[in-house]
């Protein structure tokens, strides 16, 4: 049975303000051996899968530094501090990345993107009703183009490679889940 390890302790590395590095010592139960490991302190994320009355999704284009792409990706983004929790920041970035808004949301999911380094937990929610609102409202560092796909089209483009960000693709996965258990089509 895998055990979990003794915290040794903590110390902060260095702080990039998007996200701070820590090294922390813990203690192999196997071994008895202490260890440094790198933690990324991070906030929680949140990812909007919006299906519009005609069970369209309401994606975005964008281009992604890490990978120096243009990826088509679902909205989302870090649930900052001034935001309640996760459903008001999704909330928020709905609007501000595409200028849309919903009549229902549904949390459907969280996950830990990336456990064996990061603390944070990305949360997914499903807004149903989705319409225009307003106009976007992006940061200076972002450049977003909204697109409407059938959402009956999204496993092609998931399986064709065209929607790759390993978060989104959990995403969609949650609302499948979803629809599984509703029996149905999205309804807003």
């Amino acid at each position: 049975m895998v055990e979990s390890w003794e915290h040794l302790g903590s110390q902060p590395a260095i702080d990039y303000g998007i996200l701070r590095l820590r090294r922390d010592r813990r203690r192999s139960p196997r071994t008895a051996r202490a260890h440094e490991v790198i933690v990324l302190e991070m906030p929680d994320w949140t990812n909007v899968v919006a299906v519009t009355p005609a069970q369209e999704v309401v994606l975005i284009r964008q281009f992604r530094h890490g990978m120096g792409v243009v990826e088509l990706e679902i909205p989302g983004g870090v649930v900052d501090a001034a935001d309640p929790g996760p459903l008001a920041a999704a909330r928020r970035e709905l609007a501000e990345e595409t200028g849309y808004g919903a009549t229902t949301w549904v949390a459907v999911g969280s996950v830990a993107p990336n456990p064996a380094i990061q603390n944070n937990r990305c949360h997914t929610f499903l807004a149903l009703g989705a319409a225009p609102l307003t106009g976007q409202s992006l940061d200076t560092g972002e450049d977003i183009v909204v697109e409407k796909v059938p959402l009956a089209d999204i496993p092609a483009l998931i399986g064709s490679g065209a929607i790759d960000h390993g978060l989104v693709v959990a995403a969609f996965h949650f609302v499948d889940l979803y629809r599984q258990r509703c029996s149905g089509p999205l309804l807003p």
